[in-house]
C-alpha cells in the first residue's frame, strides 16, 4: 500500500511540475526590454507531452483491481440486486467509488479502484469481516485514477 501511495504521489508531483515547467518555459522565452534573451531547444514530443497534462478532476484508466461485491446473471433480479448493493456500499462503506456494470449476461457491483492486488485484497478482507456479503472477490480490470 505504501508503494501505491508513493507511486501516485510521484505521478502527481511529475504532473504538477510539468505543468509548472510549461509556464516557466513560456515565461523564459518572452522578450523583455533591457534583459537577456533565453532560447530553449527541446524535442517537439516533450512540448506535446507538457501540453497534454490533464485538468484537475479528470481521470485516466489504467490496469488495476476492484473488489467484486455482487455478481448475478438473472437479468430481472440482477439489476435490482446490483443497484441495492451499490446503495448499501455507498451508505455503509463511503470513501471509494462504487460501480454497477452490465456485461451481458452478467451484472455486477464493484467497489474501489486499486493499483495492486494486495490493496484490493486488504479491502476485501475488511469487507468480508463485516459478514454482510455472500460472495466477495477481487477482479482485475481497468480502473479510474485521478490525474
Amino acid at each position: 500500500m505504501k508503494k501505491a501511495i508513493l507511486s501516485i504521489s510521484a505521478i502527481l508531483l511529475c504532473a504538477f511540475s510539468l505543468s509548472a515547467q510549461s509556464n516557466i518555459v513560456n515565461e523564459l522565452q518572452r522578450d523583455v526590454a533591457g534583459k537577456g534573451k533565453v532560447r530553449i531547444t527541446q524535442p517537439s514530443a516533450l512540448v506535446n507531452l507538457m501540453g497534454s497534462i490533464a485538468v484537475k478532476g479528470e481521470k485516466r484508466q489504467v490496469e488495476g483491481y476492484r473488489v467484486l461485491v455482487y455478481s448475478g446473471n438473472n437479468s430481472r433480479v440482477a439489476r435490482d440486486e446490483a443497484n441495492k448493493m451499490a446503495k448499501f456500499m455507498r451508505e455503509n462503506f463511503p470513501g471509494a467509488e462504487v460501480y454497477v456494470e452490465f456485461n451481458p449476461p452478467i451484472r455486477s457491483c464493484q467497489y474501489g479502484d486499486y493499483r495492486t492486488r494486495e490493496e484490493a485484497e486488504a479491502v476485501m478482507y475488511r469487507l468480508k469481516a463485516s459478514k454482510k456479503f455472500k460472495e466477495i472477490s477481487v477482479k482485475k480490470c481497468m480502473i479510474n485514477l485521478p490525474f
